[in-house]
């Protein structure tokens, strides 16, 4: 198995990581006939130095049950918990992603950046849910010192990103249907007792349907730190690059409220009432910490 740092462009709602397949439009979920399914991975940063996740397999599960082509709520019913138990049931049929296994430092993953994990053509039918497997090696590493990472998950070393249509963005010749997935690190890493614990938070969402928001912070001295919240339980994060700029995609239409936090002595700036609008960057310009 291979260790990965992948320094691309990243992904900034994530402090997380991101997942893009086929899918379809609400107007349009009846119509699915197959395509491509790709999956690609974006993060949305924690305060780590890297967070290593180990992934063994990508799946997809199809549903081709005409009687539910247009329920968007249809896989509110699947339950997770005994999913790793049998290929196909009422809701659907695995299918694999070409996925190599590999062991991918997330953290590089920011700010817009996002990797292709792999890709799978379906014959037809819905895509209603995304299954990643993990594996043993997770770790993360803190002010230099790497620890293991424990995983406490419901569903053991499976985890499970239900979609729903506003998550699924299908190509303009509708051959093919993508959806991020952030993988929220600054809410899934619990440290306790010196032990660290990954309780995965995976979000869904795509470029048409959700918003982003930018910026830049100075002075580079600050080491800020910028996180956003809608006041009703979102909470994002996001760790400039080298050059001070900052990337939170996948964010609900909504209004947000941005915090920029510095190290001593520099004083923390709030930035209120910011709207967000789906398939839109919402710019702030650059953002000056001051003692």
């Amino acid at each position: 198995m291979k260790t990965l740092k992948i320094s691309l462009v990243a992904a900034s709602l994530l402090v997380a990581f991101m997942l893009i397949f086929s899918a379809c439009t609400k107007s349009d979920i009846n119509k699915i006939a197959g395509g491509k399914v790709s999956v690609f991975l974006t993060d949305g940063p924690g305060e780590f130095d890297s967070v290593f996740i180990d992934i063994q397999k990508v799946e997809v599960k199809i549903d081709n049950d005409s009687l539910y082509k247009n329920d968007d709520d249809r896989c509110k019913n699947d339950d997770d918990r005994d999913d790793d138990q049998k290929r196909k049931d009422d809701y659907g049929e695995w299918v694999n992603i070409s996925f190599t296994p590999a062991i991918i430092d997330i953290l590089s993953l920011r700010n817009g950046v996002e990797t292709k994990l792999g890709e799978a053509n379906i014959a037809s039918g819905t895509v209603r849910k995304i299954r990643i497997t993990l594996g043993t090696q997770n770790r993360v590493v803190k002010t230099g010192v790497s620890s293991t990472l424990e995983l406490k998950n419901e569903t053991n070393n499976f985890l499970y990103v239900k979609l729903y249509d506003k998550h699924r963005q299908r190509s303009a010749d509708s051959t093919s249907v993508s959806v991020w997935v952030d993988f929220d690190v600054a809410n899934s890493i619990i440290e306790k007792d010196g032990k660290f614990y990954l309780r995965p938070v995976l979000r869904p969402f795509n470029n048409k349907n959700f918003g982003e928001v930018e910026g830049k912070v100075l002075p580079l001295e600050a080491k800020a730190v910028v996180r956003i919240t809608n006041g009703a339980g979102f909470n994002g994060v996001a760790l400039p690059n080298r050059e001070g700029k900052f990337k939170l995609r996948g964010l609900e239409p909504g209004t947000y409220t941005v915090t920029v936090q510095g190290l001593p002595p520099y004083v923390d700036k709030v930035i209120s009432n910011i709207l967000v609008t789906k398939g839109k960057e919402t710019e702030l310009g650059v953002i000056t910490l001051t003692q």
